[in-house]
């Protein structure tokens, strides 16, 4: 046999030698694993599970006083009263914007002024918000620089209304152009730009 052949085999008998080896510390380890499988399995279960009082800290609460709670007699009937129970209404808030007091045009402290116009003084009535307030408002859109001014709530003739508002502010303002949308079905005028104060100086005129 040359040298090469000496040194391939000499070569493979190392590499099974060592796949023996690796096989066998296997099986022992799996035989001591299972050995110590079966000696926890016969440890008695009271072992397991004691533990004294001296491995946790007790904080000094054993010198505390134990507590001692009883119930009066007087407190175990119960008395059902409705004397009392308008104190505690007035602590609820309310389930609703309450209806101002004030009279029909008149003006408040704080510069809110009460509707003075009825359904039938014009072709056309504005109701006021749940908030009894006018019900203009303005949408912006920063991407487009654009503002919508915005008039809800209109009942009767919208487009006198339309038409009342385009002649106001024309006046008012005197732009080139009033770019003005009317929706009938949805009750709302829709006017391109910045007009709320002058549309709620036109409600107020009007006295909706």
């Amino acid at each position: 046999m040359s040298v090469a052949g000496r040194t391939l085999f000499t070569l493979q008998r190392c590499v099974c030698m060592r796949d023996m080896t690796k096989v066998a510390a296997g099986v022992v380890g799996v035989k001591q694993k299972h050995e110590g499988l079966v000696r926890f399995s016969e440890t008695p279960k009271a072992l397991l599970h004691t533990t004294t009082s001296s491995s946790f800290p007790s904080f000094g609460t054993d010198r505390l006083p134990r507590a001692q709670h009883s119930i009066p007699e007087s407190y175990e009937q119960v008395e059902k009263s409705t004397a009392e129970w308008a104190y505690v209404e007035r602590l609820f808030p309310p389930k609703s914007i309450p209806k101002p007091i004030a009279k029909p045009g008149e003006v408040m402290p704080s510069g809110w002024k009460s509707p003075s116009a009825c359904p039938g003084d014009y072709s056309y009535f504005v109701h006021r918000s749940p908030s009894h307030l006018y019900p203009v408002y303005i949408k912006h859109t920063p991407m487009r620089c654009r503002y919508i001014t915005k008039l809800h709530h209109i009942e009767g003739d919208i487009f006198a209304l339309a038409e009342d508002l385009r002649v106001y502010l024309m006046a008012k303002r005197q732009p080139r152009l009033i770019n003005m949308r009317v929706h009938e079905p949805h009750q709302k005028i829709h006017i391109k730009g910045q007009y709320v104060a002058e549309i709620r100086e036109f409600l107020q005129e009007k006295g909706f």
